[in-house]
């Protein structure tokens, strides 16, 4: 059975895994720099730069307010700020984000009781999965990019005290709500946490009978403050966040639908991104494969395989019974499936090495160069099917991936103009026909004083035209300044 990470690696090895993270990362995400602004993306952008300064910057703080997820307000105005509309610059920070993950979850899987090889597998399955591909060029998927972070910064944080012995006194369990806080705040997801932490002491620490009254008591003053503290932070986050007027739960996207149809909905697309199996799974399937993890997870005492089986059985409750969440939704999942998947492929690697090794053809290579082939061989096959469905598949999807919108940018970028405060422009015609041409003049010029009027959504009296500071026209294909 592994052992925790209890000591780090030496200092060679550490780098020499650094290297290669880094460059599998680099490799598989460097395509997805190119990738222009979406509709989405100027919507979400313009949202945090629209909001009143106080709530820009205390709105993670004000669990009690339905603000709409305002940790990525953190994210995006540093960016515009510094870059403008730069849509390079927003990739390159999102990857940032990815790739730090990489390391957190490498060191995550080692604390849990992963193998150095389970681990570095662990972590190279998160640095690029193609059925999670939109995580990785689609603006808006920045939440679940940043809930996933900041999930797996706490849960490593706790972990890592538990595993050396300690118990997390006020000070550490406040680090551990700061950082549960970062992650609701950036998505709802982040409300399983708690469920994980518990998880970990439950398949980790065995603390008993937690049924009996005494015992549990005892618990919560101990180790158990930490789940008590993030339930409680939760709590706070669901009535305010979620189920308070002006929440999430009014707009009819985030409304659950609660049947049997959407749980297997849920799976069979869940599980065919997953395994990159679009359309091959089944119901019956999907049964198979979760009673073969369940007999997998508890056929011998592995707590990190319980842990991670349990897990991504509750890590995707909060979208299960949404419509539409796959890909990038299930960045959180992933992470567990790759830990138990990575863990189990090890072993069978291991297992099928020992038996090759007893064979005459084979025993001059001996168990352990004969395991570390396999499991070259199986990275060498995930990195290939990786990069040839993101060959197929995603990239003649992303190459030009909203071509109106980053004309439209450029065009407006090359007239140059110099804004004065307070006051109007107007757009008699423009190339898209929708609210996207006034977000890209908001974020374009960032000058709150001034009013944007399209003349397409709401049609404006000569008079009103005349009095404008600005105005342009879209004639032959371009933006040009009329006055």
């Amino acid at each position: 059975m592994p052992e925790p990470a209890k000591s780090d690696p030496p200092r060679w090895r550490t780098l020499a895994v650094g290297l290669l993270l880094t460059a599998y990362f680099v490799w598989f995400t460097r395509s997805t720099l190119w990738v222009h602004f979406a509709a989405d993306d100027l919507m979400n952008i313009h949202y945090y730069w629209q909001l009143p300064p106080w709530q820009r910057i205390f709105g993670p703080l004000m669990l009690w307010r339905p603000l709409y997820r305002p940790m990525a307000a953190w994210f995006f105005l540093p960016v515009l700020s510094g870059f403008g509309m730069n849509p390079v610059a927003f990739r390159v920070a999102m990857l940032a984000f990815l790739w730090a993950n990489v390391f957190l979850i490498y060191r995550l899987s080692r604390w849990l009781g992963c193998g150095e090889r389970a681990a570095l597998l662990t972590a190279l399955i998160a640095c690029y999965h193609v059925g999670l591909s939109n995580l990785y060029y689609n603006v808006p998927f920045i939440y679940d990019v940043l809930c996933g972070f900041f999930f797996v910064a706490a849960l490593l944080y706790y972990v890592r005290i538990r595993q050396r012995g300690s118990i997390p006194g006020w000070k550490r369990t406040a680090v551990f709500l700061c950082l549960s806080l970062a992650a609701l705040d950036s998505k709802e997801m982040a409300v399983t946490l708690p469920a994980a932490v518990l998880l970990y002491e439950w398949f980790y620490h065995a603390p008993g009978p937690l049924w009996r009254p005494r015992i549990l008591a005892q618990w919560l003053r101990g180790p158990g403050q930490c789940v008590l503290a993030g339930t409680c932070l939760s709590l706070v986050f669901l009535v305010g966040r979620v189920l308070a007027k002006g929440g999430l739960m009014q707009d009819a996207g985030y409304q659950p639908k609660l049947s049997m149809y959407r749980v297997w909905a849920f799976q069979l697309q869940s599980f065919g991104d997953l395994f990159e199996k679009w359309e091959y799974f089944g119901r019956a399937g999907i049964v198979v494969l979760w009673i073969a993890m369940f007999y997998i997870a508890w056929r011998r005492p592995r707590p990190v395989l319980r842990f991670a089986c349990s897990f991504l059985l509750i890590a995707p409750l909060p979208i299960e019974f949404l419509i539409g969440r796959a890909q990038g939704c299930l960045y959180i999942p992933m992470l567990d499936w790759a830990i138990f998947v990575s863990v189990v492929f090890v072993d069978v690697a291991d297992g099928i090495a020992g038996r090759l090794a007893a064979e005459p053809g084979f025993r001059r290579f001996g168990r352990t160069w004969l395991s570390a082939a396999l499991v070259t061989a199986g990275v060498v096959f995930w990195a290939y099917r990786n990069a040839d469905l993101k060959r197929r598949y995603v990239d003649p999807n992303t190459v030009d991936f909203a071509p109106k919108i980053w004309n439209t940018i450029r065009q407006l970028k090359a007239l140059q103009l110099r804004i004065r405060p307070q006051t109007t422009m107007v757009f008699l015609d423009d190339p898209l026909g929708s609210w996207d041409m006034s977000f890209i003049a908001d974020l374009e010029f960032r000058d709150r004083t001034l009013t944007v009027r399209l003349n397409r959504k709401t049609p404006l009296a000569p008079e009103e035209i005349a009095k404008a500071d600005y105005v342009l026209d879209y004639r032959d294909g371009r933006l040009v300044q009329v006055k």
